[in-house]
């Protein structure tokens, strides 16, 4: 009995069953960043086994985000190498390899965004998203390609979690980047020559506004003044304010007129 034991031990703290070499290597760095082992006693094994477990449930399963998240802040660092294996196994509910992802930034901090940006190009939508997500939780706002790549996903899900990043880290230098989704048809619907504007136009124009594009503001004082682009007027005001540091009057003729005519005022840069 002690043997099997050992045995299971062992398995487990060298990332059981069957993880591969860079998976090893990864948790290794995540969970001995200065050297120091994480070590496993005969109740850990056990826990750590039932939040496995837990992971392979539904995730719609009443208490279970909680229960998750409660096991894994308690082992904290010793609960690493389930929340990359969750995270790397297609066996796993979407969801709940969500969770892993978030719980893994959670516990590890920045020490886990190299590790979690890589899944930006996860195969599954969901998992992209979660590791946008993650990377915004720990406000990492270096990785600009992996946003920038972001902003062009097959997936509209993805590409909103993309500008929110942006647009809440003020990635001023990508603001190119999130301009020119206005161009991209891909953010449009129906076919070429009645294309219709999908929900994340309003999300780009906010953005935009965000992180003072400067150079959109003639674009965008000229849109708010038409007519058919009227469910966008909230939007282009606000980017409009942001970009000037002006504040327009509360009125759809109000805001148009004066938009206007400060594009046209002497000194003015539009």
């Amino acid at each position: 009995m002690k043997c099997a034991l050992g045995l299971f031990l062992l398995g487990f703290s060298t990332l059981s069953m069957g993880a591969n070499q860079n998976q090893k290597h990864a948790i290794k760095l995540l969970t001995q960043p200065n050297g120091n082992q994480v070590t496993l006693n005969r109740n850990d094994v056990v826990t750590l086994e039932r939040l496995e477990s837990m992971f392979m449930m539904d995730a719609k399963t009443p208490g279970l985000t909680a229960m998750i998240k409660r096991q894994t802040m308690n082992h904290k660092a010793k609960a690493v190498p389930v929340l990359i294996k969750v995270m790397k196994e297609s066996k796993y509910p979407e969801q709940n390899r969500w969770q892993a992802t978030m719980l893994l930034g959670r516990v590890m901090g920045k020490k886990s965004a190299p590790f979690i940006a890589k899944f930006a190009d996860h195969p599954h939508w969901m998992m992209r998203v979660a590791a946008l997500k993650a990377l915004l939780g720990l406000r990492q706002n270096e990785y600009h390609s992996v946003y920038a790549k972001a902003l062009r996903d097959p997936s509209l899900i993805v590409r909103v979690q993309a500008l929110d990043n942006i647009s809440q880290m003020k990635i001023e230098s990508l603001a190119p980047n999130v301009w020119s989704m206005m161009y991209d048809q891909s953010n449009y619907s129906g076919d070429a020559g009645s294309r219709k504007r999908t929900s994340i136009v309003k999300s780009i124009i906010r953005t935009v506004g965000d992180v003072r594009f400067a150079r959109a503001q003639k674009s965008l004082t000229k849109l708010i003044q038409k007519p058919k682009y009227q469910d966008l007027i909230e939007e282009l005001d606000y980017s409009l304010e942001k970009i000037t540091g002006q504040v327009s009057p509360n009125t759809v003729d109000g805001r148009r007129q004066f938009w206007s005519k400060l594009a046209s005022s002497p000194g003015k840069k539009i």
